[in-house]
């Protein structure tokens, strides 16, 4: 692991320390009580500790700390998919107080850091760990950054390491999240249990000294806008074309059109708008942000991404950057836990932690009461516990050498070892004919028996058959005839004991083409069978895009699935005026489709504004329109349609004249008596622009 990067100039470090004052200071919460140790030395309380948050380039370099407008609305989804990373600096102020310097502090990052690390099973997942450190070190101060995504998500259950430039991410910056978060620090010990508990940590993710109220985490939103734009329309005019739409009101900032010569599919000259840097620009809520503009040559850092999502979003975009090991500076640990985490996180520690159900320490044993891996021993566990067990073969067979309740099968127990005997009614067992099963577990003869040969139903096992009395069902393990329920009898077994498994269905044939497969399991899409008149195909992947679709059919231009030989395909929303055509081709070209800035062609059109004019076109050529509404953050949220216009010269008055009706007369004066009232307007217009009636007739002779 790396260590600390104490190497930065002393001026980074005290940049935002400097001008705060005894009055600036940050509002301390509930101090933490002395240390468990005895020896009256306390933890620094919350106040005594300097948390500043910095704009991270491309490079890593620290650029100058966050303002207001970065803490609200800079951390998007493209910031995280580019791996944009977040300066911090933590300090302990020098101070006579009498600290104990040899306590050990933990830091860490994320959202509800104090919950997830005691409630693993909860919505949240534990936050990414700086370190473990004493607390000298946190006076030296601890400069360090993180990726993004820890604002937004904790490390995945099995990460080998909590530390943020080398564990898992339990999520993925194209979920739809959106938060608030920062550091975290506890003070283990405090109550002398081991770990961090919740109200071990004195700093909750808001203490900062960036803001002017010192209080507030990070704003993060990785969520695009989901107000729908509708009526998004096109009407030409001269050297320009006039965009509408129709909205709501919701989570939608302001919108830009993209523009592109339909014919080329190039972007068009002379209609450029400028990008705004990506670090440097101070946020405004008047761009949108992809990752193919914010990083076009690749992710600045980059993450592990896990599969865990305790939050339940979906993953709907492309995460291929999100490979690899990322991250710049990470925190190492100088009290000598290498992964980061707590002292006391392993089974055997004599601790119970998350996840564990036992911890003997070192009795633990696969023998003992408490195993080896902290889990309890119970019978059917496959591990044979001394002094309790004669035996555990880890299934719930009845009839085999050992029994369910792990004892060693032998005659008399009541239960019936198959292949072994021919039947077992425990303490009835008796020779001389005074049971039908003798002390040796074989059937006795019907003619020396007092009460004559075992009937189906009287609960005499008679192998190979069986026989549970008033239990036998044929829905149960032995049929009213006491023949053994078995997949493909007719007889569906849906009652079985304790841990077995039941049959879907039973229809007493071997054909998986039917309804039923031989394995007595549904049908269902997915599962390697063709079920004939119902499926098209089933290869039994998820693989969606190959010869067969996950919802088995096969590959056809309007299923919603891109498959080889398709540009797109949006399903039924195929046409001719969206982005995917009938016949699963781009109507417009990929560059304006992934909304590549080189093609926006508007200013930043505020929320409230509902059509826009985009002048500088040429006359008789063919475009087509893109709108991409983004909200505050810059999240983008395109309009599923294109719309093309092709501008035309507008008429001139004459032209206009006779398009509104032939209003003017034969004699070239305008019909003041039209019953539309338009002859009128338009005899005002001329007027207005000192046309007179001779003019006009003059203009229609000169036509003739």
């Amino acid at each position: 692991m790396r260590p600390h990067d104490l190497s930065r100039p002393a001026a980074l470090l005290l940049a935002g320390l400097c001008a705060l004052g005894p009055s600036a200071e940050a509002t301390a919460q509930t101090p933490p009580p002395s240390g468990g140790t005895g020896s009256g030395a306390s933890f620094p309380p919350a106040d005594a500790f300097t948390i500043q948050y910095w704009l991270v380039n491309e490079k890593g370099n620290f650029l100058r700390p966050l303002t207001e407008k970065y803490f609200n609305q800079f951390i998007n989804r493209a910031r995280c998919q580019c791996g944009q990373q977040i300066g911090v600096i933590i300090r302990l102020k020098k101070t006579m107080a009498a600290y104990s310097t040899g306590e050990q502090l933990q830091s860490f990052v994320g959202t509800q850091c104090s919950t997830a690390e005691t409630a693993l099973a909860g919505q949240f997942r534990r936050c990414a760990q700086f370190g473990a450190e004493l607390v000298s070190t946190y006076q030296q101060g601890i400069t360090t950054s993180f990726h993004p995504i820890w604002l937004a998500n904790g490390v995945n259950p099995d990460t080998p390491s909590r530390n943020p430039g080398e564990a898992f991410t339990a999520g993925k910056c194209d979920a739809n999240v959106t938060g608030e978060a920062g550091v975290w620090m506890c003070a283990p010990n405090m109550n002398n249990m081991g770990n961090c508990q919740a109200d071990e940590f004195f700093v909750q993710g808001a203490q900062n000294i960036n803001l002017p109220s010192r209080t507030g985490g990070i704003k993060y939103d990785f969520q695009p806008p989901l107000l729908k734009i509708t009526n998004f329309t096109a009407e030409p005019g001269d050297n320009a074309v006039v965009l509408s739409w129709q909205a709501g009101s919701g989570d939608v900032n302001g919108f830009r059109i993209l523009c592109e010569d339909a014919a080329t599919g190039q972007p068009v000259a002379g209609l450029a708008k400028p990008f705004a840097h990506p670090y440097e620009t101070i946020p405004n809520g008047q761009f949108y942000f992809t990752k193919d503009n914010l990083c076009p040559n690749g992710p600045f850092s980059t993450f592990n991404s896990g599969e865990d999502n305790p939050l339940g979003t979906t993953s709907d975009g492309d995460d291929s950057d999100t490979d690899g090991i990322g991250g710049t500076d990470s925190v190492g640990d100088s009290a000598g836990d290498t992964d980061g985490s707590e002292p006391n996180t392993e089974c055997g520690n004599e601790i119970i932690e998350a996840g564990e159900e036992c911890d003997d320490g070192d009795a633990n044993a696969d023998d003992a009461a408490c195993g080896s891996d902290c889990t309890r021993s119970r019978c059917g566990d496959g591990r044979v516990q001394a002094d309790v067990e004669e035996c555990d073969d880890g299934n719930d067979e009845d009839g085999d050498a050992c029994t369910n309740a792990c004892k060693n099968a032998i005659c008399g127990d009541g239960s019936l070892w198959v292949g072994m005997e021919n039947c077992d009614m425990g303490a009835v067992n008796a020779d001389g004919g005074a049971s039908p099963c003798n002390t040796e577990c074989q059937v006795v003869d019907c003619a020396s028996m007092m009460n004559g040969c075992p009937e189906c139903g009287d609960g005499v096992l008679v192998a190979p058959n069986c026989d549970d009395g008033p239990l036998n069902s044929d829905h149960a393990t032995c049929k009213n005839d006491c023949t053994w329920n078995v997949c493909g009898d007719g007889f569906v077994f849906s009652d079985p004991p304790d841990g077995g498994i039941p049959e879907e269905c039973d229809d007493g044939n071997d054909d998986d083409t039917d309804a039923c497969t031989k394995e007595c399991l549904r049908a269902v899409c997915g599962d390697g069978f063709l079920w004939a008149g119902v499926e098209q195909c089933d290869d039994g992947n998820d693989i969606d895009d190959d010869d067969c679709a996950n919802n088995c059919r096969e590959p056809a231009c309007g299923d919603n699935i891109v498959q080889s030989g398709e540009e797109c395909d949006n399903g039924v929303n195929n046409s001719a005026t969206s982005s995917c055509s009938p016949d699963c081709k781009f109507t417009a070209s990929p560059g304006m489709l992934n909304l590549d800035w080189r093609y926006v062609c508007s200013d930043h059109i505020p929320f409230s504004t509902k059509s826009y004019r985009i002048r500088g076109l040429e006359n008789g050529k063919e475009y087509n329109f893109l709108l991409v509404p983004y909200d505050l953050i810059g999240n983008p949220a395109p309009v599923d349609n294109i719309v093309r216009a092709i501008p035309v010269a507008t008429y001139d008055l004459w032209e206009q004249c006779e398009e509104d009706g032939g209003i003017c007369g034969a004699s070239g004066y305008c019909n003041v008596s039209d019953e539309s009232g338009g002859g009128l307007a338009l005899f005002t217009a001329l007027a207005a622009f000192g046309i007179g009636g001779l003019g006009v007739a003059n203009r229609r002779r000169n036509r003739a």
